[in-house]
């Protein structure tokens, strides 16, 4: 059976009208209360996410730290010096000043800036560029990251009976203890791994240093170093050494050992250093602390201490975008759930236009990041001129896309715009993704259309191909992922399901578009069309993610599609179209009308009282019979969706993706499904 894409104009017909009796809201709704979870500080490029961060902490800071965003010695224990001189710890390319940042030391009125490191890590170019903007430069160098370390903690202190030891050859455990050395403005300074550095000992004894608290394990800083600092001509004690397995565990043992304030928690990742370096001197100005993360699974001691915080009401704050951290990072992060999953929720509009996508939206409960992470609103299509260009689909301003994307953002969703095929030239598609030059223009209003509502990412959603499109179709997300990517913006595909049984499909080539998204939205609706049948049967859904997985794509891409609609069936007694097909909802829509349109399953069940059966696949149908005909109704409740997200756990599936919002309005429905929704993906 030839699958018909979920927005065929039949189905699109049906919307109009019944999004048309939708109440409509005021538009600036105020944002629903306590939602905001999980902060996130982010900029498109690591340059730009400390100047995101200094914006968070400094409306004007007349001294400021700067340093390399590309190599991690000369900076690492510059956030002492920053709190001191109370600025922020800016970043730059090592050959010129970074744009953004010449901007962020305008805003800032900046008049005098450290540069950390000599002319190799930060060039004699952004001397002159920092004198250009009346600012005066002072440099701080050693001939190597130790004699660096220590001209920064003279300059950081004049005296202090105390200072951090870390080896000077790994960053995670400055990164570890620099927001607290920065707050109590105790030195940190750097050895080698079985031998203190001659730079070291100097200013270990200009500075008057009696104590030592050892950062790192015996594999890290030996106990050779121990002896080495007991045998100076003014002997130091190590006091302490706090250390763990690996980065990570040392990382919360530090949190752990030490006084902070932890009412907010910054989060960084551990495998680079220039988000916690910047955001550790922000971190200091309130002595919260920062905790380190990898890219994937979370140590237990990490797990720990996050369920710790969780428990006492902190709040927690990433530095990054989502190609550092992952959105499903941010997840387990919010949540603690280990399988916590994707939830992508696709709003509609009609003539209730933006307003009712709105009214969407609101169907969520609060806190709606307990059902939801992703809205997808459809607002963009080819145009049918097939030259790249695109048109927006509802009567909506730029103005009430970007007041949309506002307020779902104020509840903590992320919005990601649809972009889909052309309705009238199916062939709009095919002709685009064939020409490079179309491509291009296409991406690049993508990019701009992004940009312009302040989007978190976008959902393609091209369908109307033929096989022959695949490889273009796969070399424009290749395309458009590594614009979207670097700028930390989302990028989401729906593909059409496929079982390997089709004879057509073979455009959506799953491994090899898998490579270019962050997430696969495998749209597992509309199995049955032209006669009564389940729109999502389970035994089908099972083997549309089996061929997933055999095809060799990461399951923790994909996204399970879930169907809100059900489906009623008039019989014609036409032997051409035997069947007219006509959506509904669980239970019945808003509205101001009688129109027996509006009738929800649990309505007609009722009123006709007819009896409910279930399939194999634990569908529920019924029948009944009025001036029409003969009705037979597929649709879906709380069992049978219960039984298709068991799916997720059977393949590892990153999420799911629900069609249609919409469906959702009434709090009859939105009661049963999104309780299915917390029950499976929180």
């Amino acid at each position: 059976m030839k699958f018909i894409t979920k927005k065929t104009l039949s189905l699109l017909c049906s919307l109009l009208i019944l999004l048309s009796l939708t109440p409509l809201l005021p538009f600036k709704a105020q944002a629903a209360s306590n939602e905001s979870l999980t902060d996130r500080i982010y900029g498109n490029t690591l340059y730009d996410t400390a100047v995101e961060i200094s914006k968070q902490g400094w409306d004007y800071a007349p001294i400021v730290v700067l340093a390399t965003g590309k190599n991690f010695p000369d900076a690492l224990t510059g956030t002492v010096l920053a709190n001191k001189l109370n600025g922020p710890l800016l970043l730059t390319e090592s050959d010129r000043l970074t744009p953004a940042v010449a901007e962020e030391l305008r805003r800032l009125n900046t008049r005098e800036v450290y540069l950390l490191g000599g002319t190799v890590a930060l060039s004699t170019g952004i001397e002159e560029a920092l004198k250009s903007q009346g600012i005066l430069p002072r440099r701080l160098a050693g001939w190597d990251q130790y004699g660096t370390a220590a001209e920064i903690a003279r300059s950081a202190t004049s005296s202090s009976s105390q200072a951090f030891l870390v080896n000077g050859e790994l960053f995670p455990d400055a990164l570890s203890i620099s927001s607290y050395a920065a707050a109590q403005g105790i030195p940190i300074l750097l050895t080698r791994s079985d031998s203190l550095p001659p730079e070291t000992a100097k200013v270990i004894n200009d500075l008057g240093i009696s104590e030592v608290t050892i950062i790192g394990g015996t594999a890290v800083i030996k106990e050779s170093i121990e002896e080495q600092l007991s045998k100076l001509p003014q002997p130091v004690k190590v006091t302490a050494r706090y250390a763990g397995y690996d980065q990570y565990e040392t990382n919360t043992v530090v949190l752990n050992q030490l006084s902070f304030d932890t009412s907010k928690v910054y989060v960084a990742t551990g495998q680079n250093f220039p988000d916690a370096l910047a955001g550790a001197a922000l971190a200091a100005k309130t002595k919260a602390p920062i905790l380190l993360i990898p890219s994937t699974q979370l140590g237990s001691t990490t797990t720990g201490y996050l369920t710790q915080k969780r428990a006492s009401g902190s709040a927690f704050t990433i530095f990054g975008g989502w190609g550092v951290i992952s959105y499903a990072m941010e997840s387990i992060i919010r949540t603690g759930n280990v399988q916590a999953r994707v939830s992508l929720q696709y709003t509609q509009g009609g003539l209730g236009g933006i307003n009712g996508m709105l009214n969407q939206v609101k169907s969520i409960p609060s806190p709606a990041t307990d059902y939801a992470d992703i809205i997808a609103p459809s607002w963009y299509y080819l145009d049918d001129t097939a030259d790249g260009n695109v048109v927006g689909g509802w009567d909506a301003t730029p103005k009430d896309y970007k007041e949309f994307t506002s307020y779902v953002q104020s509840r903590n969703l992320k919005v990601l715009p649809v972009f889909q095929s052309s309705w009238s030239t199916p062939k709009t598609v095919d002709t685009v993704m064939a020409s490079p030059t179309a491509r291009a223009k296409l991406i690049g209003q993508i990019m701009n259309l992004v940009s312009s509502v302040n989007a978190d990412g976008v959902v393609i959603d091209f369908e109307f191909m033929s096989n022959e499109t695949g490889p273009y179709l796969t070399q424009f997300m290749k395309e458009l992922y590594a614009q979207l990517h670097p700028l930390n913006k989302l990028v989401i595909q729906a593909v059409m399901p496929r079982t390997g049984a089709e004879a057509w499909l073979a455009e959506f080539d799953y491994p090899a578009l898998a490579q270019y998204v962050d997430y696969l939205h495998v749209m597992t609706y509309d199995y049955s069309h032209g006669t009564p049948g389940p729109i999502a049967p389970l035994d089908w859904a099972g083997k549309v993610m089996k061929y997933t997985r055999d095809q060799g794509v990461d399951m923790h891409k994909v996204l399970l599609g879930i169907p809100y609609y059900g489906v009623d069936w008039t019989a014609t007694g036409n032997s051409s179209a035997p069947y007219n097909r006509r959506p509904r909802g669980l239970h019945t829509l808003f509205g101001t009308t009688s129109d027996k349109d509006l009738s929800g399953m649990m309505e007609l069940i009722a009123k006709y009282n007819s009896a409910v059966q279930r399939d194999a696949s634990q569908v529920p149908y019924f029948s009944y019979t009025d001036a029409d005909g003969i009705h037979t109704v597929y649709y879906d409740d709380a069992q049978s969706w219960q039984a298709k997200m068991e799916l997720l756990s059977q393949y590892g599936l990153g999420g799911i993706g629900a069609w249609s919002l919409y469906w959702a309005v009434n709090p009859e429905s939105s009661s049963v499904i999104f309780s299915v929704l917390k029950q499976h993906l929180r």
